[in-house]
């Protein structure tokens, strides 16, 4: 007696698995939809893949949630930051916030005096700060040391835009210790006599970032 060939996998349980496991939350989601899906594919025995699409749609629904929180901490937490740079904060000290502008930089940044002579010196220079943009001519440098990135931004004043660097802190690793910190250890502005907080920051990057070190 010959025996019965064992019936085909239903694609919807491996898709489904696959799709299960990923990192985006949508792509995750739908590993449950496919799961479903499965199900009802292999009931009855007509496809074999039930007890994959069971662990489709658990693994999706554990991991699209877990995912969608790290893609949204991620986001607030880093992506933001770094694409409008120090805006928030200077235009805080700019408005007379000293404390808030402070906030925006690492506890080692620099002192109140220091901020309230740069944010002076940065009205009489360019104005009042509009917007921070990236600049794509240029590139990102990360340091050797920690997680910490060196972002080349263009700062659109009232009266004219300059090239800046700013250096996003994600992880410092200093002592043995390492500290979450998201947020900027310096920022520098302009080309020609460039205007640091703290006083002198950022020289070791101007040239890497494409803006000139005054010395």
């Amino acid at each position: 007696m010959s025996r019965q060939p064992a019936p085909p996998w239903s694609p919807w349980s491996l898709v489904g698995l696959a799709c299960s496991v990923g990192l985006c939350p949508v792509v995750t989601m739908l590993g449950v939809v496919f799961g479903i899906l499965a199900l009802r594919d292999t009931r009855g025995g007509r496809k074999r893949g039930r007890r994959v699409a069971i662990a489709a749609i658990i693994i999706g629904l554990i991991v699209t949630p877990t995912t969608t929180f790290a893609l949204a901490w991620w986001n607030a937490m880093v992506r933001e930051p770094m694409l409008q740079g120090p805006l928030d904060a200077i235009q805080a000290g700019q408005a007379g916030d000293i404390q808030a502008f402070l906030g925006g930089f690492t506890e080692k940044a620099g002192t109140g005096p220091q901020a309230v002579q740069f944010l002076q010196e940065m009205g009489d220079r360019f104005g009042t700060l509009v917007s921070i943009e990236q600049d794509m001519d240029r590139e990102a440098v990360w340091s050797p040391v920690g997680w910490a990135i060196s972002v080349p931004y263009v700062l659109k004043f009232t009266r004219e835009s300059v090239p800046g660097v700013a250096r996003f802190v994600i992880l410092d690793s200093q002592e043995g210790k390492q500290d979450l910190v998201f947020r900027f250890a310096w920022v520098r502005i302009g080309e020609t006599s460039p205007l640091a907080f703290p006083p002198g920051a950022g020289s070791e990057a101007g040239t890497q970032t494409g803006v000139q070190d005054a010395q």
